[in-house]
């Protein structure tokens, strides 16, 4: 296959409507202020098209291509892919925008953190992984006793009179909107925000 690069006209290429690749607003200006500091990126990694449809149909790059577009390009660099398949235009839509098979080293990449690494698209996490205990110093300790009960079983009652004198034996309230009891009882905590309240 002849690849080559060459310098198309905006309005000689088209998105690609079904690419399933999105950037949002804040993701879009850092890529548009990305290829305004740094225009030679875009040389390197060019559109790429497909014209099996007989239109040039960006499989890779839409969002540089839009980026281009909203800094005012007139024309942007892409590759041309002749006699594709559905296929394969599908796979390479895949393969160029959504694939990440690597991962960032941060330990490396904190002997670079005198650049605006967030702003060339790099995801720093906003905590110390390493540093997780610092965020419990100096805080009470606390123990929580231990509410779960010691075991669970399911009983069926015959009828009416049968849940009256299991009742009256256990001492126990049961109405029709029991779900549970505790045996002995004990004072349970009603979480009515959750969802979780004792209606015995």
């Amino acid at each position: 296959m002849n690849i080559k690069i060459i310098q198309m006209p905006i309005d000689q290429l088209k998105v690609n409507p079904d690419n399933p690749r999105m950037i949002r607003d804040k993701g879009f200006k850092r890529l548009v202020e990305s290829l305004t500091g740094c225009p030679e990126l875009f040389q390197v990694r060019p559109c790429i098209c497909s014209n099996r449809t007989g239109e040039n149909i960006i499989l890779g790059g839409n969002m540089r291509f839009e980026a281009a577009k909203k800094i005012g390009y007139t024309e942007v660099p892409c590759i041309i892919m002749d006699n594709l398949t559905e296929e394969q235009e599908r796979e390479i839509t895949i393969k160029d925008n959504g694939t990440e098979f690597g991962e960032w080293d941060f330990d490396l990449l904190s002997g670079w953190d005198d650049l605006p690494l967030i702003d060339w698209g790099v995801d720093l996490p906003n905590y110390d992984e390493n540093d997780i205990d610092a965020e419990w110093t100096g805080m009470p300790e606390c123990e929580n006793e231990d509410k779960t009960a010691f075991r669970d079983i399911i009983i069926h009652f015959k009828d009416h009179d049968a849940v009256n004198e299991f009742a009256e034996t256990i001492k126990h309230t049961i109405t029709p909107k029991t779900k549970y009891i505790w045996y002995p009882e004990i004072e349970i905590e009603k979480y009515m925000d959750k969802g979780y309240i004792d209606e015995s």
